[in-house]
């Protein structure tokens, strides 16, 4: 009797072992390679084992650990990328379209398959695009990393449910250097039973006061808008700026100006009103995005 096992891992089958004379391998991926072990026994004395490399040759793979970095003036720079091929690959480092060469400021290294990029006393120059370029002889692979001076885009992190009158937005946002304004963008979403008509937005420039943690370099803020109306549905909008501009706009974040539970007040054509669950109202929200996309 026959059994094969691949060390440290399942056959590409999904079993720990498969019986058999035979080990069959279709669509082989790069996960496959390793070391099959296969026994045999005729129950008589001790079962004998064999051993099979299988090294699956592919293109090279890169992935990148972020994709946009934030750093200063005089700081420290990491850039990251990791790398799969087979055979091995040659790894290097572009800004824009200029192939980079190791200098005192400008370190190379790797770590396994994780390659880095290290930029020491970065300066204003060094702020821009820059891509991992791999190469073997099968194929090539890139991918990009921005280093940035300017913040990051803001992450909300408010509830989705607010009082009837004043919203607390709070948000973190990934800086370095001290955020200057803040640019926050907000509308009431007035509904009907089938569609949502939202407003004007509401244009505010403000200067919270921010809290940082140097070992994560975020930021944490947080602005009262008030004036809202009951029972509706808000979304925002939060863009940070910083000595070097302003960063990228925020995901849409969207809130009911009501204790969680609450139904939802909305107008017809003719002026009545009628209430509808808030959940039921995103959902309906999506369907109409899905309808958009797809015709």
């Amino acid at each position: 009797m026959f059994h094969f096992y691949l060390q440290d891992g399942l056959l590409p089958s999904g079993l720990q072992v498969q019986s058999g004379y035979l080990l069959s391998l279709g669509d082989v991926q790069r996960q496959d390679a390793g070391m099959y072990q296969c026994t045999a026994s005729n129950g008589i004395g001790q079962p004998v084992a064999g051993e099979i490399r299988l090294h699956v040759l592919y293109p090279p793979e890169v992935s990148v650990l972020r994709s946009w970095v934030n750093s200063g003036e005089g700081m420290e720079a990491k850039l990251d990328c990791v790398v799969h091929s087979d055979p091995p690959a040659e790894v290097s480092w572009y800004q824009d379209s200029f192939l980079l060469q190791p200098t005192d400021r400008r370190l190379m290294s790797n770590n396994g398959q994780t390659y880095t990029l290290t930029i020491r006393n970065v300066q204003i120059s060094d702020f821009g695009n820059y891509s991992c370029t791999v190469v073997n002889s099968i194929g090539r692979d890139k991918r990009y990393i921005e280093l940035s001076g300017k913040p990051g885009p803001a992450r909300i992190t408010s509830p989705t449910y607010s009082n009837p009158h004043e919203y607390l937005l709070t948000w973190t946002v990934q800086s370095v250097f001290p955020i200057l304004d803040v640019r926050i963008l907000f509308r009431r979403v007035m509904i009907n039973a089938t569609y949502q008509y939202p407003g004007q937005w509401h244009d505010l420039l403000v200067k919270p006061t921010q809290r940082y943690n140097s070992a994560t370099g975020e930021r944490y803020q947080s602005y009262k808008i008030t004036g809202l109306i009951p029972d509706s549905v808000y979304e925002c909008l939060v863009q940070t700026k910083n000595q070097h501009g302003f960063g990228e706009l925020s995901d849409l974040h969207q809130w009911f100006s009501s204790q969680k539970g609450r139904p939802l007040v909305y107008s017809n054509s003719d002026g009545s009103r009628k209430k509808q669950n808030f959940l039921k109202f995103v959902l309906l929200i999506c369907l109409h995005h899905f309808r958009v996309y797809f015709h």
